[in-house]
């Protein structure tokens, strides 16, 4: 049988513009996302009087579900359809954004708090399979030298997104009256949620390098015991497994932060929600214009070196907050913020796919999906307990040098 190689090239190329586009609009409406809820959650929990702690299990909640059912759900996605599995696994999580616009109808502060949490617990259960089905999922629907260029532009469009949407929810937390200002915000975030995942369904996974590679979980499985084939311990050997323990070390002083911002942004310079609004907004200006480089920097020096570069300038924003009495070097710490993470977010992705296997990928995957969460509970619970055992002032400087060195540790041996 002859076969069109001019007929096949362009379904190829056909494709590939079909699944970038859906990509694309999945990051705008992920944008709108990132700019409403996932931008005012935390300030607006610390607005209600939540403690460093509890704005930290905000993310440790959700690492903590990740934890418990990550290597299965990379187990159950490596035998199914990646792409309707991720479609359902949004709808399963994404929903739950909508139930957040009701909460403060029915709860006191504190209430609310422990409802923002559970939420937050439950949804991480569809969650997780969401998260390392979707990197999956982009491996497999965009070819491999195809991807710099689509997560460069990906990264573009959620800035922009993410620009419009945050200034937009500045002006309404500023012009409507608490607390129906987050609920309107809170509903600007379900509306991109439920895009966003809509955009998934639509992405055609054709581009897959070995299919039968995919059975290797079951054939380490009827070889060497059910229980070393599911936890797929051959992932850990060599270059993979380094990669893995300096991307937890990234994590875990990234999320350290975490609960410690909100409450130093909301109680001690005392930040307006105008203000967050505009750091955000230049903040994500910032990617736009590293994301606008990325791919030309990234085929200079790898994603290894700019990702390191990436986390040791994130280093500088803990720096400048903890230095800022008001609002002039806030804002300068989000321009640093901005810069560090146009290259980190651009790259990490990548730098973790560049070193997983086309075939059995989704092993590799969960894997760094388990430790990502590893990372994100022990900053979320080590950065409270670090400002309690200290002071915010000390905590943030101490993340600073661990961001620094996180970073030059990634450039050198990652």
């Amino acid at each position: 049988m002859k076969l069109n190689i001019p007929v096949i090239a362009s379904a190829r190329r056909n494709t590939l513009a079909h699944n970038s586009i859906h990509f694309y609009f999945d990051m705008l409406w992920f944008g709108v996302l990132t700019g409403s809820t996932l931008s005012f959650l935390s300030i607006y929990a610390a607005r209600i009087g939540a403690s460093s702690f509890q704005v930290g299990m905000i993310n440790g909640a959700q690492a903590i579900v990740n934890l418990l059912v990550a290597l299965p759900a990379g187990h159950f996605l490596a035998k199914r359809p990646v792409d309707r599995m991720v479609f359902l696994s949004a709808i399963g999580q994404r929903i739950f954004y909508g139930v957040m616009i009701l909460i403060p109808l029915f709860f006191e502060p504190q209430g609310q708090i422990t409802a923002i949490l559970a939420i937050t617990f439950v949804m991480s259960i569809p969650g997780t399979s969401l998260a390392i089905g979707q990197n999956a999922l982009f491996a497999d629907s965009i070819p491999v030298e195809n991807r710099g260029r689509v997560a460069g532009i990906r990264y573009a469009v959620l800035s922009i997104a993410t620009i419009v949407s945050t200034l937009i929810c500045g002006q309404i937390l500023t012009a409507i009256v608490f607390p129906v200002n987050y609920q309107i915000v809170f509903g600007i975030g379900f509306l991109g949620a439920a895009m966003s995942g809509l955009h998934l369904k639509f992405v055609k996974p054709v581009f897959r390098a070995d299919h039968i590679d995919e059975q290797l979980p079951m054939d380490i499985d009827d070889r060497k015991g059910a229980i070393k084939g599911f936890l797929r311990f051959d992932v850990l050997r060599g270059r993979y497994g380094t990669k893995l323990s300096l991307l937890f070390l990234f994590h875990l002083v990234q999320y350290m932060g975490i609960g410690l911002f909100p409450i130093y942004q909301v109680n001690i310079i005392h930040i307006s929600d105008s203000v967050i609004s505009i750091g955000n907004g230049i903040f994500y200006v910032l990617v736009f214009l590293v994301s606008i480089r990325l791919e030309k920097i990234t085929r200079q020096i790898g994603y290894r070196k700019a990702l390191g570069i990436g986390v040791g300038l994130l280093a500088l924003y803990p720096a400048f907050l903890t230095m800022s009495t008001g609002p002039a070097l806030y804002l300068v710490a989000n321009c640093f913020g901005g810069i560090a993470w146009g290259f980190t977010g651009g790259t990490i992705y990548n730098y973790v796919l560049e070193a997983a296997p086309a075939g059995g990928r989704a092993g590799y995957l969960s894997w760094y999906n388990l430790i990502y969460n590893a990372g994100i509970l022990a900053g979320s619970l080590g950065g409270p307990a670090l400002g309690q055992i200290t002071n915010l002032n000390i905590a943030l400087w101490v993340i600073a040098g661990g961001r620094l060195a996180a970073g030059l540790a990634l450039f050198w041996f990652g």
